[in-house]
């Protein structure tokens, strides 16, 4: 494991994210997310523009995934799962593009969260997004999110989950 993916998973989990450390092959990560989505009815998958195809493709034949989802099945789906822009290892964040199909239903609606990242596109810093030289260069031009951990607030007296976002993130960290 390399050190700033080291750094990215110890600091995920004090943020109370879950992170699952899963070889980047299709069984492998389809057998992962099934895992990470026992005891929910109903999964929306959004967009993938970060993964290879084959690795996302072996996401569809989930028994609880709902293909097309319509407006009243999102209202009450129970997971969604995202591929993440990158991660934030000084900060255990991931980084969503918002925008794509579904990328906000899946990533910020559902009271879990699973979230594929590949270790490779982990940088130290949030700073290190916005360095023309490290991911390419695209951060410059998309909507981001950065997610740490489960939706939390305490603003009205003790910590609640879940208040503006998921009650639970499960981060699958391929390498």
């Amino acid at each position: 494991m390399s050190n700033l993916a080291e750094t990215f998973a110890v600091n995920a989990r004090e943020a109370a994210a879950v992170v699952e450390h899963v070889a980047p092959s299709p069984s492998a990560v389809r057998d992962a997310a099934f895992r990470a989505a026992q005891g929910t009815t109903t999964i929306v998958l959004g967009a993938n523009e970060f993964l290879p195809s084959e690795l996302w493709t072996a996401l569809s034949d989930l028994p609880e995934l709902i293909p097309e989802p319509q407006d009243a099945q999102l209202s009450k789906a129970d997971a969604g799962i995202s591929s993440a822009f990158a991660g934030v290892a000084s900060s255990g964040s991931v980084c969503i593009v918002m925008g794509p199909h579904l990328a906000a239903a899946a990533s910020l609606l559902m009271p879990l969260h699973i979230v594929l990242l590949q270790a490779e596109r982990i940088v130290e810093r949030p700073r290190n997004l916005f360095d023309p030289n490290l991911l390419g260069g695209a951060a410059l031009r998309r909507n981001l999110v950065l997610i740490t951990g489960p939706s939390a607030t305490a603003d009205m007296g003790p910590l609640v989950r879940g208040v503006h976002g998921p009650h639970r993130l499960h981060i699958l960290l391929l390498e």
